[in-house]
């Protein structure tokens, strides 16, 4: 008899899972259609795919033109990938660090000569014909020392990824604001050795997206100060590795690499979690240990990669019939297609 009993519990709790499960299809079915990505191509020239390891790269939206620096030469890429001009081979530009698209057609490249770090504007075709230096800099940030530069509405944005600094000047390098993210952030200042800053860039409104790799965590920084921050450690989808890469597309969704994954991690405006892409493997559509990525105005997302994998460019596309991503996420679809709560 009991254990007659305990069949019988145990095909009811089944039966129960069974239709909770079926219930769960279709918000499983929405999470995964409202944000959908395709591989399009990589960086390549007329010999094929171009073997970068993290390089750093930049997307000029006005031009649809790529700039990608690698071992102090900077290469522009067309809308469909393919390289048409490179420039900076010779040390003439001195020590190229990090590319960003600037106004009127410019290329902005933040390089460090004799030492001194600086902001060297050059033409569409990279020629140098001027040359921004930084003035007027509080006392706490005199020993700034930049590695990535990002351009919006006329201000330069500079940011030191080792010392977790964040510096904003005006087009001609007069100091406009900074941040110290070791304050923001309520780190110890007795351990700056052990963290640093990742995946600087900009969204639409000029809020600064980065993540903190061992804190596990990606950010959205606004120009008062205040700072959002989201993301938990773990190997289930939706959770943290060893973040990288960080940007914000069309529709407000936050794209996070994740290099120990081999993935880009897909969140709504309210940080649930959506979806993941990419997995390590050599077919086209896989990423080995994704680093920096960049988006342009047509929703396609640039992905730096190690182990000679250039960048590979994807096309996210949207399910304008699916909600808006307030519920979704809430239950999610990993790899093998099982459900999986989000944020948790």
């Amino acid at each position: 008899m009991e254990t007659r009993n305990g069949k019988k519990y145990s095909t009811i709790i089944l039966l129960n899972l069974v239709a909770l499960f079926c219930s769960m299809a279709p918000l499983l079915a929405a999470g995964t259609a409202q944000v959908q990505e395709s591989f399009l191509y990589s960086l390549s020239n007329f010999s094929g795919r171009l073997p970068y390891n993290y390089p750093s790269l930049a997307v000029d939206a006005a031009r649809s033109e790529t700039f990608v620096v690698y071992q102090n030469e900077v290469t522009v890429f067309n809308d469909s990938g393919m390289e048409i001009f490179r420039f900076g081979d010779s040390m003439d530009l001195g020590h190229v660090l990090n590319v960003a698209a600037g106004p009127d057609n410019e290329i902005l490249l933040l390089h460090y000569r004799e030492g001194k770090s600086s902001v060297l504007r050059c033409d569409y075709r990279g020629e140098p014909f001027g040359e921004i230096t930084l003035a007027d800099l509080p006392e706490k940030y005199a020993g700034f020392a930049p590695n990535s530069i990002a351009y919006q509405d006329g201000r330069i944005y500079l940011a030191s990824q080792n010392t977790m600094q964040i510096v904003i000047v005006e087009a001609d390098g007069r100091f406009v604001k900074g941040f110290d993210l070791f304050e923001l952030l309520g780190l110890d200042v007795n351990k700056k050795g052990d963290f640093e800053m990742a995946g600087f860039t900009l969204d639409k409104e000029g809020n600064m997206l980065f993540t903190v790799p061992v804190l596990f965590t990606a950010n959205i920084l606004a120009m008062d100060g205040t700072v959002k921050t989201f993301g938990k450690s773990g190997g289930a989808p939706g959770r943290f590795n060893i973040v990288s890469g960080m940007v914000e597309d069309s529709r407000g969704n936050y794209l996070v690499a994740d290099k120990l994954k081999c993935a880009i991690i897909v969140f709504d405006k309210n940080f649930n979690f959506i979806k993941e892409f990419g997995y390590r493997g050599d077919k086209p559509d896989n990423l080995i240990v994704p680093q920096d990525l960049a988006i342009d105005q047509k929703d396609r997302i640039y992905v730096t990669q190690g182990r000679g994998r250039g960048i590979s460019v994807f096309r996210l596309t949207y399910d304008d019939s699916s909600a808006d991503g307030e519920a979704l996420g809430k239950v999610s679809q990993n790899k093998g297609g099982m459900p999986t709560e989000s944020g948790s």
